[in-house]
Formats: C-alpha cells, sequence, structure tokens
C-alpha cells in the first residue's frame, strides 16, 4: 500500500497533485508512490489489550457481586462450568 492512500480522501489520495487513476484494475505508475511501513504490520496483541482493560476496569468479578447469587447467576456459573474448556 501506498503512504498516501485513504479511502476517505478524494481519488482515494491525500497527494494533492497525484494524477488521477481511472482504471485501477490495470497496471498505472505514481511519481509520488511511497511504501507505508504499516500496511503490512501484524496485529495488535489483544491480549495485551485485554489485560490493560482488567486493569484499569477491573475483570468483571467482584466480591459483592458472589454475595448476591440468583438463580441466573447460579444457571449461568453452572453451564459455565459444565462448557469449561
Amino acid at each position: 500500500m501506498c503512504l498516501y492512500f485513504d479511502t476517505a480522501a478524494p481519488q482515494q489520495c491525500r497527494e494533492p497533485v497525484a494524477d488521477n487513476v481511472s482504471d485501477k484494475q490495470r497496471a498505472n505508475f505514481c511519481g509520488y508512490f511511497q511504501i507505508n511501513p504499516q500496511a503490512c504490520a501484524g496485529p495488535s496483541d489483544q491480549a495485551a489489550d485485554s489485560r490493560q482493560l482488567d486493569a484499569l476496569f477491573g475483570d468483571g468479578t467482584s466480591e459483592k457481586a458472589s454475595e448476591t447469587a440468583t438463580p441466573e447467576n447460579e444457571l449461568g456459573t453452572q453451564l459455565d462450568q459444565l462448557f469449561k474448556k
């Protein structure tokens, strides 16, 4: 991908003086083309992001929630235990 490629920009290019490419299926040339190093970057570490959110907001379990057991909560806990990986 090009560094200037942007689907939201007119003609999908942020370079203001680039020529319009009318047929994008055929070979074309652009003098402003620069490789975007972020285009081939791997996916972010979602586990690390999740741990950061858990540290910020808690992991979703609390002592107060476990003290107030309702039939729905108990059924949900039993299902989780049954299908635990």
